[in-house]
């Protein structure tokens, strides 16, 4: 990220996650709780706290060979486009010349098909809030990897929880009280509730607050440094702690445990595994058989 760096102290160290250049790899976890970044080193081998500055916990350790980030973006757009920008600018570029970012985060649901404990891999985010304006033009869409898609359905089918993943459109929001409940909390809740009703009209799987910046700020380095050689993929999978609005009675509702995060973690961890056998694939000119993704993109997949 050479001419892109970041806010550093006299170590080095950027300024909020603290790492130094160089220092992370290219397979990354993103969370936006400390405490889901301490399951996540649970699940890794040779796990050591890079920093825990400001609660936004850095970990690197590794899964099935592969050397893994897992970093806090803490709670919504502006908190994420720091965090991952600072991760990004200390990724160790030349033993990666791909970065792959999978948000592990919670969500609420916003289609009556999708539950709780169930996990909404983003096909598109929309843009419900207003950090990414500064980033890029409004009419530019956010995007997920198709590439990471695949790979998360892939590791849907290798660990069998395919009948419980989702793969459509979600919504980042940079606000969470006036739009769960805006007829209680906003003087203007007709506008909002008509975006909610629309954004549910046109396919949104679930609502939550990092996505958006997340996948835009990878589609903008990603094009500035394609020209080195560096390419940058972003996607998500969202475990769904909110019920959709209104099926359990009137109210801020959510649910969440220990055994269905872990879940979507592992799912995370599996999808990185899966886009390093791809890029190892491509190097190798071997083939590699992807057809389990592809039936459960195929069953699962909203459009």
């Amino acid at each position: 990220m050479e001419g892109l760096d970041v806010f550093r102290d006299s170590e080095g160290r950027s300024y909020h996650i603290r790492a130094k250049k160089g220092e992370l790899s290219g397979f990354i976890i993103t969370v936006g709780s400390p405490e889901r970044a301490e399951l996540a080193s649970k699940l890794l081998d040779g796990s050591r706290l890079i920093s825990s500055n400001r609660g936004l916990l850095t970990y690197l350790g590794s899964y099935k060979g592969i050397d893994v980030t897992v970093f806090c973006s803490g709670m919504g757009p502006g908190s994420a486009e720091i965090a991952l920008t600072e991760a990004l600018a200390n990724v160790d570029y030349s033993r990666y010349r791909s970065v792959n970012v999978i948000r592990v985060g919670t969500a609420g649901s916003w289609n009556p098909g999708v539950k709780l404990g169930d996990i909404v891999a983003e096909t598109g985010i929309v843009r419900n809030e207003g950090s990414t304006l500064k980033i890029a033009p409004l009419e530019w869409p956010a995007r997920s990897s198709p590439l990471l898609l695949l790979s998360i359905a892939e590791a849907a089918s290798r660990l069998g929880v395919s009948d419980t993943v989702h793969f459509g459109p979600g919504i980042t929001k940079d606000t969470l009280y006036a739009d769960e409940s805006p007829e209680e909390r906003s003087a203007i809740p007709w506008e909002i509730e008509a975006r909610g009703r629309a954004y549910e009209t046109m396919g949104a799987l679930a609502t939550s607050m990092e996505s958006s910046v997340m996948a835009i700020l990878s589609e903008l380095y990603g094009s500035m440094l394609r020209e080195k050689g560096v390419r940058f993929r972003f996607a998500s999978a969202l475990l769904i702690v909110s019920p959709y609005p209104g099926s359990e009675g009137k109210g801020v509702t959510f649910s969440k445990g220990a055994p269905d995060e872990e879940k979507a973690l592992r799912l995370g961890l599996e999808a990185l595994r899966v886009i390093s056998e791809m890029e190892d694939s491509l190097s190798s000119g071997r083939r590699m058989d992807l057809w389990g993704g592809i039936s459960v993109m195929l069953k699962r997949l909203t459009y």
